[in-house]
């Protein structure tokens, strides 16, 4: 064998082929230097190319004689976890191997010595910063994404919740309340699930954000088109709760009355509402500290938030009272009677409960001015009737004409020391113009001229009982 020999081809099997001489100048190093080709590029997968003929080398691994590679030729080469660069040569059995290409640019590739240090490359990791940084990035855009859609589902379900409205609600705005405390106040009652949505959402909306104190009828769950539209349509009216109050009643019926009515009325609290001194009127005597004939019979309706004050009703009796009166003039024509404005009252309370019909009105007020005038007794039976404490249609016992109260007329002379009801517009305008140049003296219950509740007007006392003899007959007298 000698230095220069090279694989056979006569068949008797491969010879060794010596380590290479070393190059002159290598100073005595027992490697020679190899011109190395540039860094091979990956090519992962492609197939070899098929081999170009040319003379047979040795195998630097020292396996068998191989034909001279192709530097373009994909191989495998066991190295463990080092890969050799350079050697090129058949595929070799292996369990662990690397393909790769080499590139054949640069001319021919001189094989590498396996035992040179120099000889060894390590591929470069693949990748590096900027791939890891695009996929942080995407990673983030994914998430972003996401959430943002999941957000967005979550605020459109806010404002537009699914199905239908919940329970009902009574809100209530009250005076000076705050748009913030408004939608806290709106989520505590579950009219909507967010407060801090509901408000961003109304800033978008333009417009007035300011709503109107009262009470709204709203309902959990609501569309926030919908909600908004109910809270800038204003509140519900109040509820108003009608009260009654005929003319002739008496103080005590009246306070009954506003009892039966006014859940919210105290009966302890009515009767000190009663004494209230706001309560007096200038026409009338402050010495009596009675309401009788001050209060003006009407219908009056009553908030629900102001049925349980009991002195702003009675107060606003007291002012209907003190209108009417002015309406109809009633200083200067009670003057021109000769009779002060309370006096006016005290009749008109009289006409009120003794007419049946309106046509008599007038001419019961002339029969008592006529009486007054002739200092006779009044003879009024539902004055009496007030003495002792009996209301219209109890009879009157001996004991009960015999009373020495001020309101007993049949013994009394004189008006009663105050009204005995609360007279109507109708009764205190007929004791302002009572019917004018009569002499009547009496009047009896006979349905005159056919008219169902209407007296006889006469001035002797004989008149006077042939009327009541109709009277009896008719079953209205005893």
């Amino acid at each position: 064998m000698t230095d220069d020999s090279t694989w056979s081809d006569d068949g008797d099997g491969p010879r060794p082929n010596p380590r290479p001489e070393p190059r002159p100048g290598a100073g005595g190093d027992t490697t020679r230097d190899v011109a190395r080709p540039k860094p091979a590029r990956r090519q992962i997968g492609r197939p070899s190319p098929t081999p170009r003929p040319g003379p047979r080398v040795d195998n630097v691994a020292g396996i068998g004689p191989v034909d001279e590679f192709d530097p373009t030729e994909a191989v495998r080469v066991v190295l463990g976890e080092r890969v050799l660069v350079g050697a090129g040569g058949p595929s070799l059995p292996t369990e662990a191997t690397s393909v790769f290409a080499l590139d054949d640019s640069f001319g021919p590739v001189e094989p590498f010595d396996l035992d040179h240090g120099d000889d060894w490359a390590r591929l470069p990791r693949r990748g590096g910063w900027l791939r890891r940084a695009l996929i942080v990035v995407a990673v983030l855009a994914v998430v972003v994404t996401v959430t943002g859609v999941e957000v967005g589902r979550w605020v459109h379900a806010q404002v537009h919740p699914a199905g239908p409205h919940g329970t009902a609600v009574a809100f209530t705005i009250e005076q000076g309340q705050s748009t913030n405390l408004v939608a806290n106040n709106l989520a505590t009652k579950h009219v909507i699930g967010n407060a801090t949505v509901f408000r961003y959402w109304l800033r978008r909306q333009g417009g007035d954000q300011k709503f109107k104190a009262g009470d709204y009828d709203l309902f959990t769950r609501m569309d926030y088109p919908e909600l908004l539209t109910a809270l800038r349509a204003g509140p519900k009216p109040p509820v108003q709760i009608k009260v009654t109050i005929p003319p002739g009643f008496t103080v005590a019926q009246l306070q009954k009355a506003l009892l039966d009515k006014l859940p919210g009325f105290n009966a302890t609290e009515l009767t000190e509402a009663l004494k209230n001194p706001r309560l007096d009127a200038g026409y009338a005597p402050p010495v009596f500290g009675i309401r009788e004939g001050l209060l003006f019979p009407d219908t009056y309706n009553v908030d629900e938030d102001a049925s349980s004050n009991t002195y702003a009703l009675l107060r606003r009796m007291r002012d209907q009272m003190d209108k009417v009166l002015k309406e109809l003039n009633a200083d200067s024509r009670a003057s021109a009677l000769h009779y002060s404005t309370y006096d006016i009252l005290k009749v008109a309370s009289l006409i009120e409960k003794e007419a049946k019909v309106d046509g008599d009105r007038a001419k019961i007020a002339r029969v008592i001015y006529n009486r007054l005038d002739k200092q006779m007794a009044l003879g009024i039976d539902a004055s009496t009737r007030f003495a002792v404490g009996k209301t219209n249609g109890e009879p009157l016992t001996a004991s009960d004409l015999a009373s020495e109260s001020a309101y007993n007329t049949r013994k009394a002379v004189g008006l009663p020391p105050t009204p005995i009801a609360m007279p109507s517009r109708a009764s205190i305008e007929a004791a302002l113009s009572p019917t004018p140049n009569q002499p009547w003296l009496y009047y009896v219950l006979t349905d005159d001229a056919g008219v169902k509740g209407a007296h006889t007007f006469v001035t002797s006392p004989g008149e006077f009982e042939a009327a009541r003899k109709i009277c009896q007959a008719k079953g209205y007298c005893d």
